[in-house]
């Protein structure tokens, strides 16, 4: 059976698709999870979380290699820190679009590889901070730009969210990736920083090929990663872009346990593929 199984990698998002409200792996995707590497499938985590903060998920599910950060913009290695993909922004880029958002009164979050720091202290940096249990200095945003920045996120109010993203998108179409993640979230990151690029890359280090990977997400930012892979899965309560860019979506069901039923389905495609029709 695991000769038979046409997965040699999966690529899994992290909030809203392995974790559940708890920001903890449950059971039944963590039974999941084990079905999948015990199929000879290695599995990597791929999340718009900083690479800091992804390490004690790795360590918590017994996984190494490489994992994919801030929506692509790294994938490096665990334990030794080697980069195999790094797409920061540009520092011109980086510092107009700190300064676009202050102007407009949002709050600036900046995330480069050695943390994140915000404009101001805001119900959004208290989201981040709850959510990720990782903390939020604030600084002066205008003087940072000798850190490289892996990606910027404007926090809002979710209506004025939605009217800044087409603006912004127009204004930075082909020089920059900008997308509404959480609907209180915008944000900018260089276009190579995807997670398609980032699980390619990993891909290839393994001698993976596009089509041997399976990738598991919900969000906005996993779209490209779901087109990429041979077979993309989207939870049950996946954004509609990327329901719309998966082959496949899990089933109806509680959320927490979508990643669970979207292997269910893998796996039992997989064996009917492989069942010899009867005579």
């Amino acid at each position: 059976m695991t000769n038979s199984f046409p997965f040699k990698l999966a690529a899994v998002d992290l909030d809203d698709t392995l974790l559940g409200p708890d920001k903890k792996v449950g059971r039944p995707n963590r039974d999941a999870l084990d079905r999948l590497r015990s199929l000879g499938c290695q599995v990597i985590l791929a999340s718009g979380r900083r690479h800091d903060n992804m390490l004690k998920f790795h360590r918590d599910l017994g996984l190494d290699g490489f994992a994919v950060s801030c929506q692509g913009a790294a994938a490096r290695h665990v334990r030794t820190g080697q980069f195999l993909h790094h797409a920061p922004l540009d520092a011109p880029l980086a510092a107009e679009i700190t300064q676009v958002g202050l102007e407009r009164r949002v709050t600036v979050m900046y995330w480069s590889s050695q943390g994140i720091c915000a404009s101001e202290r805001s119900p959004w940096v208290k989201r981040y901070e709850d959510d990720c249990h990782d903390p939020v200095p604030i600084e002066d945003v205008t003087t940072v730009f000798h850190k490289p920045a892996e990606k910027i996120i404007w926090g809002a109010e979710p209506p004025l969210i939605a009217a800044l993203a087409p603006q912004m998108q127009r204004r930075y179409h082909g020089r920059l990736n900008v997308l509404v993640t959480d609907d209180w979230f915008l944000e900018f990151s260089s276009p190579g920083a995807t997670k398609a690029a980032g699980v390619s890359a990993v891909a290839q280090s393994l001698g993976i090929e596009s089509h041997e990977a399976l990738a598991f997400g919900d969000g906005n930012n996993d779209v490209p990663m779901l087109r990429w892979a041979g077979l993309g899965v989207a939870m049950s309560h996946a954004r509609p872009a990327a329901k719309a860019a998966a082959r496949m979506v899990a089933p109806d069901g509680d959320p927490e346990t979508s990643f669970a039923r979207a292997v269910d389905g893998v796996l039992h495609a997989s064996a009917r593929r492989h069942t010899p029709s009867a005579a």
